[in-house]
């Protein structure tokens, strides 16, 4: 695993925001985000979604662009099926956001930003598909590690991923070592794994499914990849694992543990985080030491555990608030590891998608 002293990247993947007023629920849900994400998250950058806007009118974008200009970090905006409303073209979003696709590299990652909707219901043109080959295929070339955005979740229920440019998609991205791809447009929050990609929806800013309104913070830091779910009225530290792997974004043997190990987790807490502890399989809690800004780490005896899964549970606390998560990992001394198709949560009905 990488040194502790490589800077890890972090960014905040909010749910489709569906703004029309600054009286409705998910305009105050969107400004909620923006003010932990300012002050308690302080990530490198944010990525909406797509769907910034209920009906691509002017005063919609508007409401998006005075929020997301409230930011303290860069952000970037996808474009959603509701941003191009009566506007194929996508020119409002285009005067107000910018061009609808583009890449950028951070630390060891290229970040690439698809436009799905250059067909409807989705699609992508031949110009695009082109431009995608070439930047993941460039990316790794130079030993970037490709992240994909785009808003069209890909195993969405009840609407099929269908549409001009698909196969050549699903062809990029079954052939080529892609980090993970996160996806908007479904309303409720899910992490899949096909046994070859990982895929990332959160929960919706507007109209959520599942629970309350919420965004993701996500961790990347060379082979390691980590998302948490801040929910609107979570309260107390927000704790994220961050090594080992967590089993369900296993996509190959880099991603388990081979033998003597350490935990990492990130903490951020609006208190000083006073104690950070662990234990395994309902085992002896142990204490993680501070290492960095938010950083704790302790041993994890990978060459004493047995083959197969095990659950990591850790404790934070703060002068007001613990926080407790449990985290699966797996274990094989001898380097195997094939993953083994699987999503959370299972989702069998939407009302939006």
């Amino acid at each position: 695993m990488p040194a502790a002293s490589d800077a890890p990247v972090v960014f905040v993947w909010p749910g489709d925001l569906h703004l029309e007023t600054a009286d409705r629920e998910n305009y105050h849900a969107a400004a909620w985000m923006i003010d932990e994400v300012n002050g308690l998250i302080r990530p490198d950058f944010v990525q909406f979604a797509g769907d910034n806007a209920q009906h691509a009118t002017a005063e919609q974008f508007a409401l998006f662009v005075d929020l997301a200009g409230r930011l303290r970090v860069p952000w970037y905006p996808l474009v959603g099926d509701h941003d191009v409303h009566h506007d194929p073209r996508g020119e409002a979003f285009r005067a107000w956001c910018g061009e609808p696709y583009g890449a950028f590299s951070l630390r060891g990652f290229r970040f690439i930003r698809l436009n799905t909707m250059e067909y409807r219901p989705l699609g992508l043109s031949n110009e695009q598909v082109a431009w995608f080959r070439y930047e993941v295929d460039r990316a790794v070339a130079r030993g970037e590690r490709p992240v994909v955005f785009q808003h069209h979740y890909p195993y969405q229920i009840w609407e099929s991923f269908e549409g001009p440019g698909m196969d050549a998609w699903r062809e990029i991205v079954q052939t080529r070592r892609i980090t993970a791809i996160f996806a908007g447009h479904t309303h409720y929050g899910q992490i899949a794994n096909d046994g070859r990609n990982v895929c990332v929806a959160t929960r919706s800013i507007g109209d959520p499914e599942g629970g309350p309104p919420a965004y993701s913070v996500c961790y990347l830091h060379a082979d390691d990849l980590a998302v948490a779910c801040r929910s609107l009225g979570d309260r107390g530290p927000l704790v994220l694992v961050t090594h080992p792997r967590r089993t369900l974004l296993a996509q190959d043997a880099r991603h388990i543990v081979q033998g003597a190990d350490c935990c990492r987790v990130r903490v951020w807490a609006e208190q000083p985080v006073r104690t950070v502890r662990g234990r395994i399989d309902g085992g002896e809690w142990f204490e993680l030491a501070p290492d960095g800004t938010g950083e704790w780490c302790a041993p994890l005896p990978g060459d004493r555990l047995c083959k197969g899964e095990h659950q990591l549970e850790i404790e934070a606390a703060d002068a007001q608030a613990a926080a407790l998560v449990s985290h699966s990992f797996m274990v094989d001394r001898s380097g195997r590891y094939t993953a083994v198709p699987q999503v959370d949560v299972l989702v069998k009905e939407t009302k939006f998608c």
